[in-house]
């Protein structure tokens, strides 16, 4: 296999910390590209380079040739944004500039996050937002697109969010009755979301796959049983 360039948005979120340790390890990619607002800590990695750039203008940020894959891991809240349009400029419009950027850049796969429940019609202003970024990247043309619906996510943070944690320990409870169909409404864990989304990569099956959260917790899973096999 011809080793290519990952590109990574997001790189120090919840999932994107534990994704690019992945990428950087994984024998399938020569170059890990972070496009990021500010320097990150993961320069130290190898084969990891850093883009410092403004996400205004992410449609006219050059990369080289070679873009095999696009990781889209960005990801806020209305209270931290600090309104309604600051929010769906980070969870709706990034993804999608990114989607076309990586459909532009001709990248083979793009692989993003949504929510469990994503829907352009709710009447939700969060799974709204994520519906219509959902609708957006699948229209970008990425040959091989995955979108990604977990549940609530559990795992280290850097910023407390008070809803989380409250359903995280709801979740702990309850989780182990949820099975069958209610199996997707299990918390699942970042790490688990990030082998995940490098699963999904790996496989780069053409069209566009939403991936469900109990999907999301066996692809997790199956990425964690073949990086102990290789």
């Amino acid at each position: 296999m011809t080793k290519r360039t990952a590109v990574i948005v997001g790189a120090t979120g919840a999932v994107g910390s534990k994704l690019t340790p992945l990428l950087a390890a994984s024998q399938q990619y020569a170059k890990v590209i972070i496009l990021h607002r500010r320097p990150t800590p993961f320069t130290k990695l190898a084969k990891v380079e850093e883009r410092v750039i403004d996400f205004g203008a992410l449609a006219a940020i050059p990369v080289e040739a070679g873009v095999e894959a696009v990781f889209c891991c960005v990801g806020t809240t209305q209270k931290k944004a600090g309104s309604t349009q600051a929010f769906q400029r980070v969870d709706r419009d990034i993804p999608v500039a990114l989607a076309r950027w990586a459909a532009a850049h001709k990248a083979g796969t793009f692989v993003t996050i949504s929510s469990l429940g994503a829907d352009p019609d709710s009447g939700s202003v969060y799974l709204k937002t994520k519906g219509e970024m959902e609708k957006g990247v699948a229209a970008a043309g990425v040959r091989a697109t995955y979108i990604l619906r977990p549940s609530l996510l559990k795992g280290e943070r850097s910023e407390f969010r008070l809803a989380e944690r409250v359903g995280n320990r709801a979740l702990a409870i309850v989780g182990p009755l949820m099975i069958g169909p209610l199996r997707k409404y299990r918390a699942v864990r970042t790490q688990t979301v990030a082998r995940a989304m490098l699963e999904c990569a790996q496989r780069s099956q053409p069209g566009v796959h939403i991936v469900e959260s109990d999907a999301v917790q066996d692809l997790g899973a199956a990425s964690t049983v073949a990086g102990q096999r290789s």
